[in-house]
């Protein structure tokens, strides 16, 4: 079996959106036994003079806050991974979370996110979001659940006990169907493949698609997800596949809840900037709307210090 997992990252802001991350970076990296590195950028605030002697004092006080915090937990973490240690830096979150997985070689990067949306998130971003678009490994998020949320949806698992694979066959997505056969076998969980075929819209000169073409494009899609399927059941895997009739993200959200699920992959093309605001990003909806944990995979073959060796679980028959 392929050890996918070699060198989890935790970044933390020690915020109670990032308490959940934590124990799932330990759970996790005790089970792959892999190392574990928890990880705090302090960030600079636009405008402070770090020259100066009050500003210095200010920042000497919050880095020995922060150093405190930091060790707290890898005391904590070292009870059941021994090998776990810590870093702690100064600047731009995002940026220095993605370079330390670069340099250290990581396989998987486990964060909180806040779940920022509306104009805020779309103003200031989000650290989750950014990371995910320029992480040289996978991410997976761990969104924080209120009280309330929590009684009103089943109970998750930190060691997955359902996922949800949502396809819609590009690369991508591929690579995020690789990536959840080896998840599967290593936890020995079923895995739910997912395609949410839209509702009719109009094409550009303002024609319906005919419905004969829709059943053709339905019957197709429903083949590839049989095919997939039923490599994984070759594999050894308990699988099976919902096609959907509804908006994607619904019938993602609405099957992992049925299905209740532990954990969500899928893969992001990591398009950001204008193109990302234009044309939206499912994985960043996913995740924004998900009280689900969400596994984000971006290729080239999930980087890291350690390359499994892939070709035999993706399918060789072509696309719908």
């Amino acid at each position: 079996m392929v050890k996918i997992v070699t060198h989890v990252l935790l970044p933390t802001d020690f915020s109670p959106s990032s308490a959940p991350a934590f124990r799932y970076a330990v759970e996790w990296a005790k089970v792959f036994e892999a190392q574990l590195t928890l990880l705090h950028v302090h960030p600079l605030h636009p405008g402070l003079d770090i020259d100066a002697a009050v500003a210095q004092k200010f920042l000497d006080e919050q880095r020995k806050m922060a150093r405190e915090e930091l060790e707290n937990l890898l005391a904590e973490a070292r009870q059941q991974v021994p090998s776990a240690s810590m870093e702690l830096l100064a600047g731009l979150p995002s940026e220095y979370i993605c370079q330390g997985a670069r340099e250290k070689k990581c396989d998987l990067i486990i964060m909180g996110t806040h779940g920022w949306t509306g104009f805020n998130r779309v103003l200031f971003g989000s650290v989750a979001e950014r990371v995910i678009q320029r992480a040289p490994c996978p991410v997976l998020s761990i969104p924080h659940r209120e009280p309330e949320d929590i009684s009103a949806m089943h109970p998750l698992q930190i060691l997955p006990r359902q996922v949800v694979l949502p396809m819609e066959f590009s690369d991508c997505s591929m690579d995020a169907y690789e990536y959840a056969v080896q998840i599967a076998k290593w936890f020995d969980v079923p895995l739910t493949l997912v395609h949410a075929i839209e509702p009719l819209s109009y094409s550009l000169d303002f024609t319906l698609t005919h419905p004969l073409q829709e059943k053709t494009n339905r019957d197709k899609v429903e083949k590839r997800l049989v095919d997939l399927t039923a490599v994984l059941s070759e594999q050894g895997l308990s699988a099976r596949y919902e096609l959907l009739d509804k908006p994607t993200i619904i019938g993602i959200l609405e099957i992992s809840a049925i299905q209740q699920a532990d954990l969500i992959v899928m893969g992001t093309h990591g398009r950001k900037g204008l193109t990302r605001l234009v044309l939206g990003s499912t994985a960043c909806k996913v995740l924004e709307q998900s009280p689900y944990p969400v596994l984000t995979v971006k290729s080239p073959k999930f980087e890291g210090g350690h390359h499994p060796s892939h070709g035999t679980d993706r399918p060789t028959t072509s696309p719908a």
